[in-house]
This record gives structure tokens, sequence and C-alpha cells, in this order.
């Protein structure tokens, strides 16, 4: 079963989410996510948060669509992202919608929260339709989907940048990457594995790990 959370924030690249979107077999937003579900014409499963970032139309097309609403206080533990993935069976596939150039705090605890929502086995990739971020646990061979980017343009033109989380990531190993690692050891705070790129016309672009938590971030080069 496949999931989609929709969060609140700017920058959501429309088009491309719509056809990621239309895969989806649920559909949760957290608080003024369901903003963003209205502009791409889709009607959420279920809406949850403090309600403290929706507007009062986008709330009140909510109730007209008697869309299931599960209201928290403002006070709380976790944010409203947080408590919609866990909403979810940690063996089911979610895509997190997510602005990725947004409120600093935001995409920082959103990336985080990845990172240990991983650890603790669940599947997630997050995106706002531009870039792409998949959360690995080692030992894990990751190789990219290039359906998304059509063109051999658009694939030589990725950004690839690795970042580990938490602890170091070992016996990093890359395929088509223009700096290649060999059993590559990388460091959380370091920019060693910031920015790599595509090799020209590589078939095939990805990483072998054997232990640790890193971010695969990519996005077309600006």
């Amino acid at each position: 079963m496949r999931w989609v959370v929709i969060t609140g924030g700017p920058n959501f690249h429309y088009d491309a989410l719509r056809e990621e979107v239309d895969k989806a077999d649920r559909i949760i937003c957290a608080d003024s996510g369901a903003f963003h579900a209205k502009k791409m014409g889709l009607i959420p499963h279920k809406l949850l948060g403090d309600m403290d970032s929706i507007d009062k139309d986008t709330l009140s097309w909510i109730h007209e669509l008697r869309v299931p609403l599960e209201v928290f206080p403002v006070e709380k533990d976790t944010t409203d992202s947080e408590l919609c993935l866990r909403e979810i069976p940690a063996n089911s596939s979610i895509l997190l919608i997510c602005s990725l150039s947004g409120r600093p705090d935001h995409v920082l605890s959103n990336l985080l929260l990845a990172g240990q929502l991983t650890r603790e086995g669940y599947r997630l990739t997050l995106t706002d339709g531009l870039t792409w971020v998949y959360p690995l646990q080692g030992p894990a061979s990751f190789r990219l989907d290039y359906e998304k980017w059509s063109t051999s343009r658009e694939r030589d033109g990725l950004v690839i940048s690795l970042l580990p989380l938490f602890t170091e990531v070992k016996g990093v190993s890359s395929i088509g990457l223009y700096y290649p690692l060999s059993d590559q050891t990388l460091l959380p705070g370091s920019s060693f594995s910031v920015s790599n790129r595509v090799q020209k016309s590589a078939k095939e672009i990805g990483i072998d790990f054997k232990e640790g938590i890193v971010l695969v971030m990519v996005t077309p080069a600006v």
C-alpha cells in the first residue's frame, strides 16, 4: 500500500507532484498541507494537525467534502508531520511531500525525522516535486529511478549529495558518479559528499554501503 503525506510550506512543484500522488492509495494532509491538496485537485482521506496554519477557505472545503478531521492542541510534543507519519504502518511505502526550501527549522526537522523513522524500519521518500530525498539504512543498495528525469540532458544535470545522519556511514561505494567513492566512510557534519555529479550518459546511478543512515539527495543543477 502506498501512502502520501502532504505538509504545508512554500515552493511545491505541482505538475511533478500530481503524477506521484496519482499512484497513492491513501492521502493524509498535515494542517495546511490540505491547501496544496486542493491546489492539485486532490481530496485527502484524512486531515490531522493543530490547524494553526490552514486558511479558512481550505478548512471550509475540507468540511464541505466531509474529510475526516483530527484536531490536536497547538501545545503538543510532536509536529503535525510526525503525527501523520506515525499514523501509517512502518511496512508501508510513504511519500512525504514537504517543503525543502521553506523555514529551516521545519525543513531540518522533517529530514531528521525521516532519518529516525528509517532507523525504526519505515520506508520513506521526501520531495517537493523538484528535489528528491531518499533516507536509507545500511546495509543497503540504492539505484536511482531514471524515469523521473526523461531525457539524458536532465539526467546528466543532476546533483547528488550524500548526507550521513547521527553516526558514521561506512563502506560507501558509488556507481555512475563523477567523483567516485570506494569503501568510503562518511562523517556527519562533513561536506565531503555534498554536490557530487552524475557521469555524463551514465547508465546507472547509485550507492552501496554497509552501515549507517544516509540521506541521498537528488536535485537538478541550478
